[in-house]
């Protein structure tokens, strides 16, 4: 009988020891870093946002690495990403934003001549091969990273991001491209083939568009769709999104295209007593299916564990915790797992 009110006292002391883990203070700053790049022969400028709670614990993070950094590395869309992990819909990530020197020669592979005589393009291999070889290397030393991969552009950069898709598909999991502009020529001779025979693996694909999109947009982003969904081999999938009443590139493009890519990551039943094996089931099932780990969160945890240890439930309340503090291993008063 004492040994049992001394694990109750126990388990009442760490649920009220502290708040659950996650930051007090501001967010981090935004970090800038540069790289003299030997494959474009320049120096180019990145900068990260790390999550709220990234100083606060031990977790690794995926990765977005967004294109047209200062354009699209903004308060609106990280802070639609961000929300969109509040509410569970996603994990959270570090974002990765990648500014321009001369946008218009790394967005195509090959010269592009517009109707009025201007012209773009003629290095994006080489700027695929400065993120996949020195970027992304830089980063996953320098942070917390999970080595998920997603690759984020938009407009012209969309084309990029699809075309590193077909070129280099290790160079990301998951590929986000809005408004893509894909009526570059040599791209579109290639579709079909590039589709049929692709050998990358398990890659997602995710469209945004705008309901009052360009129509070139919205025709070759829908012919992509429709060729993936047809004859892409088993691995590569891709989903649409449209934006209603947004024109080219919505706002809230990225935060839209990875709640398509982790449709089915979001848990919508109430953690209680008796749906916490089939929610940590859920949450355990997330690498598998996704490529990226996520727990339950920690303080629905901690409050979880208060309620049932109120109502005396204190084995219940024991696997909680033993579960919170293998997830949380730095959360206040979070015991240490048991050795396995």
């Amino acid at each position: 009988m004492r040994a049992s009110w001394i694990r109750v006292l126990s388990l009442a002391a760490i649920c009220s020891s502290g708040p659950a883990a996650g930051a007090d203070g501001p967010p981090p700053p935004v970090e800038v870093g540069k790289i003299e790049s030997a494959r474009l022969g320049e120096t180019r400028e990145y900068w990260v946002s790390l999550p709220d709670d990234y100083r606060d614990g031990a977790t690794r993070y995926p990765v977005v690495y967004m294109m047209d950094g200062e354009l699209n590395f903004n308060s609106a869309t990280i802070g639609g990403l961000r929300l969109a992990a509040q509410l569970g819909d996603i994990p959270d990530f570090i974002v990765v934003g990648i500014r321009n020197t001369d946008r218009g020669r790394d967005v195509f592979p090959e010269v592009v001549t517009y109707g009025d005589g201007s012209k773009d393009g003629g290095r994006a291999n080489e700027y695929l091969d400065f993120l996949r070889e020195e970027l992304i290397p830089r980063v996953e030393a320098s942070y917390r990273t999970s080595g998920y991969r997603v690759l984020f552009g938009t407009s012209n950069t969309g084309f990029t991001t699809v075309y590193a898709l077909f070129r280099n598909p290790t160079i990301a999991d998951a590929f986000v491209a809005s408004s893509a502009t894909l009526s570059v020529p040599s791209f579109r001779e290639k579709r079909e083939s590039l589709v049929k025979e692709f050998k990358g693996g398990r890659r997602r694909l995710s469209l945004v568009m705008g309901e009052r999109d360009l129509p070139t947009v919205i025709s070759q982003n829908g012919a992509l769709k429709e060729l993936i969904d047809t004859s892409a081999p088993a691995g590569l999938s891709c989903r649409l999104a449209v934006v209603r009443g947004a024109e080219h590139v919505p706002v809230d493009s990225l935060a839209a295209g990875l709640r398509d890519v982790f449709d089915g990551w979001k848990i919508t039943e109430r953690l209680t007593g008796e749906t916490f094996s089939a929610l940590r089931a859920h949450a355990e099932g997330r690498l598998a299916k996704f490529g990226v780990a996520g727990d339950l969160p920690e303080g629905a945890l901690k409050d979880l564990a208060e309620s049932l240890l109120a109502e005396k439930k204190t084995a219940e309340a024991a696997e909680v915790l033993e579960y919170r503090a293998r997830a949380y291993p730095t959360a206040a008063g979070a015991p240490p797992p048991r050795a396995r």
